[in-house]
């Protein structure tokens, strides 16, 4: 079930493309510009982590998704992407990245990204993210939210994940100071979620609680909500004098709406054959070059061929269950084109 969706940024996107046309100094201009460009990117990633939380558990009522979820308590303020709880009260507090080219993470647990010309350190989402979980926790403790049983609260286990796009690329020590496995892909967090589910032991089966009660206290979490203002003139210091002249300058143009990922669940019109004997009995594994078809007849292997039909387009093969599909990060297509008998 999904609680709240996420907040709209176009008049901040609007704000900002107005300070753009006033007349700025080269840094002020430049300050704008980025704030511009790295929330349209901020927007484009979230809506994507958004697609595969929606995608898995809109219509089921053991999990409760919040997304764009900002919090103001005892004088600190979390912005939490994306929140995903179940009926054990495994809270997922959720951060969404996007790192154009990946990330690289040291030995020693720091926070690495390249800029196109070397590595730059940045802040850690994983404390980033913890920040929020704590503010989240004092939000939740403070105001008795908790649902309860005979009159005890039932306890909360709040989870640190980083989601990034499914197109960067992760670096990874051989050790580090914290779980790496907290630090995931978007279009990979889900079946990493079942997997934690299945490992669920009878012993947690008392703590379980109702669908009703799982949506109760969801929306309490969405009552704490306290949208965001932003004062970007003031932030970068611009100077608005009334019949000051304004200058020509085009807005930045916007990035490209975030792929949706939409399923096209129809059948293929053509469906796929052995290259060896030309049989339909086909099954899709796994192997070290990565997924191919496996003929029930002859036993002969054939490549499987992938195209949204643009050239350069970056496209991967996603498996759900017994489902493969077709997806292609430019152009935020998803098509099943497999189901292995």
């Amino acid at each position: 079930m999904i609680l709240k969706s996420k907040d709209s940024r176009q008049e901040d996107i609007q704000e900002l493309n107005r300070l753009l046309g006033l007349n700025l100094s080269a840094k002020q201009r430049f300050l704008v510009e980025r704030e511009l460009k790295c929330l349209q990117a901020g927007e484009r990633n979230e809506q994507n982590s958004a697609y595969y939380l929606d995608f898995s558990y809109k219509d089921s009522q053991n999990w409760a998704v919040i997304h764009d979820l900002r919090i103001e308590h005892r004088g600190r303020v979390a912005q939490i992407d994306h929140l995903l709880i179940n009926r054990f009260l495994d809270v997922y507090v959720l951060e969404s990245k996007n790192y154009y080219y990946g990330i690289k993470i040291t030995p020693e647990g720091e926070f690495l990204v390249w800029n196109g010309k070397g590595y730059q350190a940045i802040e850690s989402p994983v404390e980033q993210n913890a920040r929020h979980i704590q503010a989240l926790q004092m939000s939740v403790d403070d105001r008795n939210l908790a649902p309860r049983r005979l009159c005890f609260a039932i306890s909360i286990n709040y989870r640190n994940f980083v989601l990034l796009a499914p197109t960067s690329k992760i670096i990874r020590p051989e050790k580090a100071p914290f779980d790496l496995s907290s630090i995931v892909k978007a279009d990979a967090f889900v079946s990493y979620i079942d997997q934690i589910m299945d490992k669920k032991s009878i012993i947690e089966a008392p703590k379980l609680i109702g669908s009703d009660t799982l949506r109760d206290f969801a929306e309490k979490l969405v009552r704490l909500h306290r949208p965001g203002s932003f004062d970007y003139a003031a932030k970068f210091g611009v100077a608005e004098v009334e019949g000051a002249n304004a200058v020509s300058a085009p807005p930045v143009v916007a990035m490209p709406e975030a792929p949706t990922y939409g399923p096209d669940t129809d059948a293929p019109a053509n469906k796929p054959a052995c290259r060896n004997c030309r049989n339909e009995n086909l099954t899709i594994v796994y192997g070290k070059f990565g997924y191919y078809f496996k003929c029930g007849v002859c036993d002969g292997n054939t490549p499987i061929k992938i195209t949204c039909g643009k050239d350069g387009h970056n496209e991967r093969i996603r498996k759900e269950g017994q489902k493969f599909f077709r997806e292609c990060a430019d152009c935020g297509s998803s098509k099943l084109f497999f189901v292995n008998p």
